[in-house]
């Protein structure tokens, strides 16, 4: 879907510019380096070696107005650690029906979090990238249609963003390659603003398939076993998934805070459910930011298998020791620092650079620490 769509945006824009009308081009790139602190260390991709690909990426937009409210917009994205394979991350037909009113026809961004609309975009937020846990659903963009509609309320400037679509990107999951169907796609974003303060809240929700190859063993055994129900909490077939987001911003003179918090509700399939939020705070000293995050995710899955009975059979104990195994690997508390800093020292670009103290509750073994640095531009 992803490249038919990406063939059409490029037909367009053709087309456009056979119209003679003006085509607009702008970009931006991050420039990312890493090492976490010893050799067992491991966090968002990153091990003792320095890493010049994670993180970094150069993307290319075209956009044409067409006249009478018509306009089409195409992204491409290569990034480092996929070999900087260039893919269409957006491409749409938008139309302004009111001056107030924009509707979107295509493959655009998720309206998840408070960045979502520059996520790729370093250079529009504190960070390198943003917080992990917070910025954690699997997918970000989606093919159907959007709304969104600017109003005011009050003395409040108020962004409605309304959406409906699907999208069967594949990824990873329980260290299998998946290719998921996430149909009725449906979501709400609003956001409100008066001079320094920004309030957000967001809601998604979309009807899950995901085949899990390494999950039809177990499967099968509780069907077999004539145990249907714990079957189908294994299986992510017709389920809904669910998410929720909350997000402030505070920005007064050289003073600024963020918090965002997330809810992911994955109730019904073998996958747990989420909790994850951030407070950043920072301090504007001239073209400098310097700035201190904490961040929490905790994650867990209801043990589906507790009233089973134990001792009944040898082969119905294995399928109860594999499958509260797996319940258990989906839990999840951890907290991290991050402190950084933003240098401005250009007018379209700027130097970042970031410590992460990153701590596993759970697991020791997966404490880690992580330096980055990067230089962010738009162009």
């Amino acid at each position: 879907m992803k490249t038919k769509l990406g063939i059409l945006a490029l037909v367009g824009l053709g087309l456009v510019n056979t119209a003679q009308a003006e085509i607009n081009f702008n970009g931006f790139a991050n420039l990312v380096a890493g090492t976490t602190g010893s050799k067992s260390d491991q966090l968002y991709g990153f091990d003792d070696n320095i890493d010049f690909k994670n993180g970094s990426l150069i993307a290319l937009q075209a956009s044409s107005d067409l006249g009478n409210g018509l306009g089409v917009t195409a992204q491409i994205i290569s990034r480092g650690n996929e070999d900087w394979d260039p893919t269409f991350e957006w491409a749409y037909i938008s139309y302004d029906a009111t001056d107030n009113l924009r509707f979107l026809v295509g493959r655009q961004r998720v309206p998840f979090y408070m960045y979502s609309d520059f996520l790729d975009v370093s250079y529009a937020y504190p960070w390198i990238t943003p917080p992990e846990g917070v910025y954690s659903v699997v997918f970000d963009t989606f093919d159907g249609v959007g709304a969104i509609y600017n109003t005011s309320l009050g003395e409040f400037d108020t962004t409605i963003h309304a959406m409906y679509g699907s999208n069967d990107d594949d990824f990873n999951l329980l260290g299998n390659d998946v290719s998921p169907d996430f149909n009725d796609l449906v979501g709400i974003a609003i956001t409100v603003n008066r001079e320094w303060l920004t309030l957000r809240g967001g809601y998604v929700q979309t009807e899950m398939n995901i085949p899990v190859d390494s999950l039809n063993p177990l499967i099968t055994g509780w069907e077999a076993a004539g145990f249907q129900e714990v079957a189908d909490n294994l299986k992510v077939e017709d389920d809904t998934g669910s998410f929720i987001e909350l997000g402030a911003q505070i920005d007064i003179g050289n003073f600024i805070a963020v918090a965002e918090f997330t809810q992911l509700d994955l109730e019904g399939t073998s996958l747990g459910d989420q909790d994850s939020f951030y407070v950043m705070g920072g301090y504007r000293l001239d073209s400098v930011l310097f700035h201190l995050t904490y961040g929490y995710d905790e994650a867990e899955r209801h043990n589906f298998v507790a009233d089973v009975p134990t001792g009944v059979a040898p082969a119905l104990d294995f399928l109860i020791l594999q499958t509260s195994a797996l319940i258990a690997s989906q839990k999840e508390e951890t907290n991290y620092y991050t402190l950084g800093l933003r240098w401005d020292f250009h007018d379209s670009a700027a130097f970042k650079l970031e410590y992460t103290d990153y701590t596993d509750d759970l697991n020791s073994n997966g404490d880690a620490s992580l330096i980055r640095t990067a230089i962010v531009t738009v162009f």
